[in-house]
């Protein structure tokens, strides 16, 4: 098996120690940071969210591939800040306010970041004001809600509609996604996109960087 499948498999084991000897271990055989991650890190992280959606993984299980595609993450990342280097978008990602949960959140990050993104995360309870200022210091082109309960929704359509008013819409977009949260509701506040998991969100989140391009 090769270093490269290697890797794949211990991600989605959840086997932290060898995959970030593997992704060493990739990087000493030759092969470039961003095939590593397309074929390697975020290959795996797309088996793992397969298995979740079949209910074969549990959180438990998500969260410890996601705390090895992390750290594998960590290794290749500062390698990829070459000319010449993939680079799709820049996110400010963050749980509205009143909302103190960050799992999803956070595999959310794990997955745009494997997937080229670079992601700033806002953490959790975060107003508005918080999420407009971040968005205009980093000159992200992305702004990702996240929320786990449906009282917290009126802080996403907040978020969104103050977006609006600094004249950033359309510029900066924005995806949101959360337990509650439906492509109806999306529609309904003005949000540019929806997604229902965190692949459905990597792929959202592409599409809508290059429509803006």
């Amino acid at each position: 098996m090769n270093p490269l499948r290697q890797l794949e498999c211990a991600i989605v084991k959840g086997n932290i120690k060898k995959a970030t000897a593997m992704a060493e271990k990739c990087l000493e055989t030759g092969y470039p940071p961003r095939v590593i991650i397309d074929q390697g890190v975020l290959k795996a992280m797309e088996e793992v969210g397969k298995k979740w959606k079949v209910y074969e993984y549990f959180i438990p299980n998500v969260l410890v591939s996601a705390m090895a595609t992390k750290l594998c993450l960590n290794i290749l990342r500062p390698l990829l800040k070459v000319p010449g280097s993939r680079f799709i978008g820049k996110a400010v990602a963050g749980t509205v306010e009143g909302d103190i949960h960050d799992i999803g959140k956070n595999i959310v990050i794990m997955f745009m970041e494997a997937a080229g993104f670079e992601v700033i995360d806002l953490g959790v309870d975060v107003a508005p004001g918080s999420f407009i200022k971040a968005v205009k210091k980093e000159k992200a082109n992305l702004l990702i809600l996240s929320c786990l309960y449906t009282v917290n929704m009126k802080a996403m359509e907040d978020t969104v509609i103050a977006l609006g008013k600094t004249g950033l819409k359309g510029k900066v977009k924005t995806l949101i996604g959360g337990a509650p949260i439906t492509q109806g509701f999306a529609t309904s506040i003005g949000a540019d996109g929806y997604g229902r998991d965190a692949l459905e969100g990597v792929r959202k989140a592409r599409e809508l960087i290059h429509a803006g391009k």
